[in-house]
């Protein structure tokens, strides 16, 4: 009997999906297709249990219980498995320097990628944790910037295995080319031939976001923004990827995205997801605490860090990146995403002002 017909599949409770309500059904198959292989490789020996974490976006994840511990699964879909090997590589020393990661497994092979006819696949150890967003408290808030600021500091370390940071300027879209885009999804949503809900309901949220765009354009950064210094950084710093317990992070996961940006762009992006709340607003007073604890550890200038979440404001405004899934790619693990997007950035327009004041204290 093969593992995956033996093995209890544990599936979350389905929910209908309510547009344009924060739900998130999980697209994705229970187990990885290439799961008995995937024992064999990392010598896991029994499977109990398989879970699906509905949480992972990007890339499909699984929670393993083996005869050889607990492991959280990685399919990736969209990362050059090369670069996700080399970034594995550098945990062992950022966790000793007291970084706190899930640490990876390598297979049999001694290989941290596991690659299997085109489909690659990672395993981590398991971390018992949670994921909370804006409930954090100012003091975990501050913590969580102290954390960042060394995740910074260890991989500007010229000892760190990684290659001199070369960055990039800074990618500003221009207003016509957001009208276009927008318009292009309002297109494809509202002239479907088989509209569905989700069609339904992006209808007028495109259309308003088309008027958001028109009306502020005048308020973008310009095409050569700086927004400070940069170097290596963890490229996807949000909730999902931090794991707390008992008050603190237990560990940071998900280093696919390890990349070369600017460290102001990275705290802005980072504060604008982990501290939107239920009512699709942004916590100030914890994004100024999450900001001290930063300061804590390594300086950045206020100025930079205003111009950042201005940036983060247009980027946010301009590209509907999950309708590139929804619509292009067939893909709907992120549509719940685009409405939360949506009633952020227009509580954000109309409280730009004040978020740059947060981000500049």
């Amino acid at each position: 009997m093969s593992a995956a017909s033996a093995l209890p599949v544990l599936v979350a409770a389905k929910r209908s999906r309510v547009y344009p309500a924060r739900v998130h059904q999980d697209p994705y198959p229970a187990a990885p297709t290439d799961l008995d292989a995937l024992a064999s490789a990392y010598l896991l020996g029994g499977l109990r249990e398989i879970r699906h974490l509905t949480d992972g976006r990007m890339n499909r994840n699984w929670y393993l219980d083996s005869d050889r511990g607990r492991f959280a699964l990685k399919h990736l879909t969209d990362r050059d498995p090369a670069a996700v090997r080399r970034n594995l590589g550098l945990l062992e020393r950022l966790a000793a320097g007291g970084i706190p990661v899930a640490a990876p497994v390598a297979d049999s092979t001694g290989d941290l990628v596991h690659e299997i006819e085109g489909n690659a696949y990672y395993l981590c150890e398991w971390v018992d944790g949670t994921h909370p967003g804006a409930e954090l408290s100012l003091a975990q808030a501050g913590h969580m910037g102290a954390v960042i600021a060394r995740i910074h500091d260890a991989l500007a370390d010229p000892d760190s295995g990684l290659p001199a940071p070369q960055q990039s300027p800074t990618d500003v879209s221009d207003p016509d080319a957001a009208l276009a885009e927008t318009g292009r999804f309002l297109e494809l949503a509202a002239e479907r031939p088989s509209q569905n809900e989700f069609d339904r309901a992006a209808v007028p949220v495109l259309q308003q976001r088309l008027d958001l765009i028109a009306a502020n354009a005048h308020l973008r950064p310009g095409p050569d923004a700086a927004t400070g210094p940069g170097g290596w950084t963890h490229g996807d710093c949000q909730n999902y990827n931090l794991v707390w317990s008992g008050g603190r992070i237990g560990a940071v996961i998900d280093w696919d995205r390890v990349r070369v940006g600017s460290y102001a762009e990275e705290l802005a992006r980072t504060a604008a997801y982990q501290f939107c709340t239920p009512d699709a607003r942004i916590d100030l007073p914890k994004v100024a605490a999450f900001l001290a604890g930063y300061r804590s550890v390594r300086p950045i200038d206020p100025v930079d860090l205003a111009r950042a979440s201005r940036l983060r404001w247009w980027k946010i405004l301009a590209h509907c990146w999950q309708l590139d899934f929804h619509y292009d790619r067939d893909d709907a693990g992120c549509d719940d995403l685009f409405f939360r997007d949506h009633r952020l950035i227009t509580w954000w327009t109309a409280n730009l002002d004040a978020v740059e004041a947060a981000f500049r204290a």
